[in-house]
């Protein structure tokens, strides 16, 4: 017989034994494993112990009336939320509704004037001018005034004005 209690083992086959629910055969099997395995057998007297507490355990009695009180502190038991509103002072009953609503209302007020974000200041940047050579600047002349005359020759495709 292999150890139940090794590599991860079930110690079902223990429990049962235990408990005393194994056939005639299994209970032999595991009287001789238990007889060489130290490991399983304090397993076993373990599990024995608590079986024998379990049954010498007498519940304490209960009184002939206990249904009727429990069922009568039931029906009186107060939600906690309606305990919080029922203080020694009448006067907080009153002031906790109005408290809350006037933290509501100074959230709100926080919140409608407060500034969104403060936006920070954009640096300012400056056009870097690059020097040109006076040919350079008769060519580039020259390109954007025959891309003026060519944007006069293409007709307008955006259709009829209305």
């Amino acid at each position: 017989m292999h150890c139940p209690m090794e590599a991860g083992g079930s110690p079902d086959l223990l429990l049962d034994y235990a408990a005393g629910t194994l056939n005639d055969e299994a209970r032999g099997q595991t009287d001789r494993h238990l007889a060489g395995c130290r490991v399983c057998s304090e397993f076993v007297a373990a599990q024995q112990t608590v079986w024998r507490a379990l049954d010498d355990w007498e519940p304490a009695d209960v009184s002939m009336d206990f249904d009727r009180r429990l069922y009568a502190r039931i029906e009186q038991d107060v939600p906690w939320w309606k305990r919080l509103m029922r203080p020694l002072n009448p006067v907080f009953r009153h002031s906790l509704p109005i408290g809350a609503a006037a933290g509501v209302i100074i959230a709100a007020g926080l919140m409608l004037y407060w500034p969104a974000a403060i936006v920070p200041a954009q640096e300012q940047r400056s056009a870097q001018v690059e020097s040109l050579q006076p040919d350079q600047l008769q060519s580039a002349l020259e390109d954007m005034e025959m891309l003026h005359q060519f944007n006069q020759l293409v007709p307008d495709d955006s259709g009829p004005k209305m």
